[in-house]
């Protein structure tokens, strides 16, 4: 009777075992699925615009000989360096099988997380990390920048910029760690609505990163959950398109 009782406790101790492994698996799988940010299921994108200098009014100035005269001059160039997007996001939280049947979700009534745009396919995310000095340079190089140019990454860019703490699948970005600015709303300001921040990923390839935030007043009066501004050359020589690739990671 003892050795009975020994045998089933075993017995149960085993299943017991058996069950926090296969639990422990099942956790260690979930967790590498969720890890990474992955793109999104699908991308609209609308009509751009850009500013139309033309419609400037010449103005006039009255020369007489003999004269000297001051003229103060305040102009506008568009910049040959950045693009901008911005937009709303339809978020949906999902516990599906590796087949994407679902078994549950959950729509997200306000998204929060971040967009990233990368320039490469398939980024390294394991190894992300804030967008180093040295990169930043490179970056500058890409875009046909001088470093004091008044549009360079590092005059658009300021480690001074706040910015939260936020994560990029398993790895956390500390607050105030990385090169960061905040596009500007309607009103000019540059609040705490649009934060974007410089990354690299494992391999070094730069990562154009926004946080989401839900419906707030944008540069043009609407209401947008994101605003991104990333890195194009347009300068003489280098005209042309630059694919980017977006990455979402729902938070």
């Amino acid at each position: 009777m003892r050795f009975e009782r020994k045998v089933v406790r075993m017995e149960r101790r085993h299943a017991m075992a058996v069950l926090a492994m296969m639990t422990l698996a099942i956790l260690m799988a979930a967790q590498a699925a969720l890890a990474d940010p992955s793109a999104p299921l699908s991308l609209n994108e609308g009509t751009g615009s850009q500013r139309n200098l033309s419609t400037l009014a010449a103005q006039q100035v009255s020369a007489q000989g003999g004269y000297v005269t001051p003229v103060n001059i305040t102009a506008l160039s568009i910049t040959k360096s950045w693009q901008g997007y911005y937009g709303n996001v339809s978020g949906t939280i999902v516990l599906d099988d590796a087949s994407n049947n679902t078994f549950y979700n959950w729509s997200m009534a306000t998204v929060k997380g971040e967009i990233y745009a990368t320039r490469t396919t398939n980024p390294t995310w394991s190894g992300v990390n804030c967008l180093s000095t040295a990169n930043v340079a490179t970056e500058e190089t890409y875009l046909g920048q001088a470093t004091s140019d008044a549009d360079s990454v590092s005059n658009t860019y300021s480690n001074a910029t706040y910015h939260p703490a936020f994560d990029v699948g398993s790895t956390t970005i500390p607050a105030d760690d990385c090169y960061a600015t905040n596009a500007f709303d309607s009103s000019g300001s540059q609040n705490t609505k649009f934060y974007q921040m410089l990354l690299q990923d494992g391999g070094g390839n730069i990562v154009y990163t926004t946080l989401m935030n839900g419906s707030q007043t944008g540069f043009d009066g609407s209401p947008w959950d994101f605003e991104l501004l990333v890195g194009e050359n347009e300068h003489a020589g280098s005209e042309g398109t630059t694919p980017y690739y977006f990455w979402v990671e729902l938070g």
